[in-house]
């Protein structure tokens, strides 16, 4: 299934100079590169293997999955953690820890992209510069000299204007001299789609607090846009109070992560398309499996040819959803609808294939009809979801149990099998991006399912026993019939 977009992540994904892993909502790494693994000082089964998972690779998997839980709370896909760790050789790294959130079609978070870079480097160099700013009275002008000769780009400015720019500022923003550059405001260099973050570090600045560290766009003097990274500190220069920048030219490493986030997406769009696909055979069988019963019946059947036309608008449905899977999801419109009915009309489509298994579907309804507000193609795929699983449990066959009951303003369908049971590790990792206990699953069908509950205001819950079997309840908003809630 593997495309070529893929094979490029894949390719660029293990190359890159920094380290990257592909990490769970729950903390598990499900990926890593061989530079992150150079970084940390462990091979790839110190953070896979659950009896070699180490306590400093725990510890940085609890701040990852914090992090993540926080851009979540905030609705934001990108955030930025500083942390120390301490390598196996006993040296403390600085570690700046960049973690994207990557989302499905539903904007359900699936997998953490995150990216780790030593900056034991640069904050040996911010420690300098603090120890060097407060005997800058007595030594400006080795200080100067140090600026002078760092490879890094350094500004400093008082009251957002320009008051000095090493050799390496200048070559960054394309400025042919200091003269050039005094006095400039840095609202000028500064691009403008970032003014707002640059107006709240001189906020920071005017308020007395730690400045930081941060990622501009600027606009050279030749009108480049470049992507640049540094920190800012306090200092007193020519007698004033002043702000010093260090930033280093990461164009080309924002340009290789846009490429990742691109590809990682398009791995993740793949798969869901993957698994969605999937669903299109479901009806296909049933549609096959009709066709042959009516090739050896003399008798014309009509239900025979309802269902299958009703299987054959959900596969144009599953396609159109295909089509649309890269696009911004729009919300399917809910009608009032009786889903006792819904739920015959599923049981009577299983069946073939529940009587091939030697399985018995056996519904109980505890009242003539109750209605919701649901889209029915969506709400059928997710009962046949059920019902599918549940005859892959029982290999052995055995009855399936359908209930649905309302209670408090709230419907019940449970789906009952007997099958082999999961244990408790299984359900609570269900949902989970790819967890499957399928040898051909794609994990993706509970997703779709919980999903489609989720939309339609309802909740989904799971009890099992191994050797016993399984039960999934479906819970969903009850409404008035339309004739009652319009009198």
């Amino acid at each position: 299934m593997r495309s070529a977009e893929v094979h490029n992540y894949d390719f660029a994904f293990r190359q890159a100079a920094i380290g990257m892993a592909l990490i769970a909502p729950d903390g598990a790494f499900l990926e890593v590169n061989p530079a992150l693994c150079t970084l940390l000082g462990y091979t790839p089964d110190h953070f896979t293997l659950p009896d070699l998972l180490l306590p400093a690779i725990q510890e940085l998997s609890r701040d990852i999955v914090k992090c993540g839980e926080w851009l979540q709370s905030m609705k934001r896909d990108q955030h930025r953690i500083d942390q120390h760790y301490y390598h196996p050789s006993g040296q403390r790294l600085s570690l700046d820890i960049r973690i994207s959130l990557i989302r499905n079609e539903a904007g359900k978070p699936e997998i953490y992209f995150t990216q780790f870079e030593n900056r034991t480097q640069m904050m040996q160099m911010e420690t300098r510069l603090h120890y060097t700013e407060t005997h800058l009275h007595e030594r400006e002008d080795s200080f100067m000299q140090l600026l002078d000769g760092l490879p890094l780009s350094v500004l400093i400015t008082n009251h957002g204007q320009i008051q000095y720019a090493n050799p390496a500022g200048l070559r960054l923003i394309h400025a042919d001299s200091l003269e050039a550059v005094i006095g400039m405001s840095t609202d000028v260099l500064v691009d403008a789609a970032d003014h707002e973050i640059l107006a709240e570090r001189k906020q920071r600045h005017y308020n007395n607090r730690p400045i930081g560290s941060v990622r501009y766009r600027i606009r050279c003097l030749n009108g480049q846009l470049r992507h640049v990274e540094g920190f800012s500190l306090k200092i007193t220069y020519q007698k004033k109070r002043c702000v010093i920048g260090i930033f280093k030219d990461i164009s080309d490493q924002k340009l290789e992560e846009d490429r990742l986030m691109q590809s990682e997406k398009l791995s993740t769009a793949g798969q869901l398309a993957a698994g969605i696909a999937h669903e299109i055979r479901n009806p296909l069988t049933a549609i096959f499996g009709f066709l042959k019963l009516l090739r050896t019946s003399s008798q014309n059947n009509d239900q025979y040819f309802a269902i299958m036309e009703s299987e054959l608008k959900r596969i144009e449905f599953i396609v159109n959803e295909l089509l649309v899977l890269s696009k911004p999801q729009v919300s399917h419109a809910s009608k009032p609808m009786d889903i006792l009915p819904l739920l015959d009309q599923v049981i009577t489509l299983m069946n073939g294939q529940a009587a091939l298994k030697n399985i018995e579907i056996v519904s109980a309804f505890s009242e003539p009809s109750i209605w919701i507000a649901g889209e029915a193609n969506q709400l059928k795929q997710v009962f046949i979801n059920l019902l599918k699983n549940a005859m892959e449990a029982m290999p052995e066959g055995g009855i399936i149990r359908i209930h649905a009951l309302s209670r408090n303003n709230e419907a019940f369908i449970s789906v009952q099998d007997e099958g082999c049971g999961m244990t408790a590790e299984q359900i609570q990792a269900l949902g989970k991006p790819f967890f499957t206990t399928k040898e051909s699953g794609t994990g993706l069908g509970f997703m779709i399912t919980h999903n489609i509950i989720h939309n339609h205001g309802g909740n989904i819950s799971v009890q099992s026993a191994l050797q016993e079997g399984t039960t999934f309840t479906v819970t969903l908003p009850v409404i008035s019939e339309p004739e009652a809630a319009s009198s």
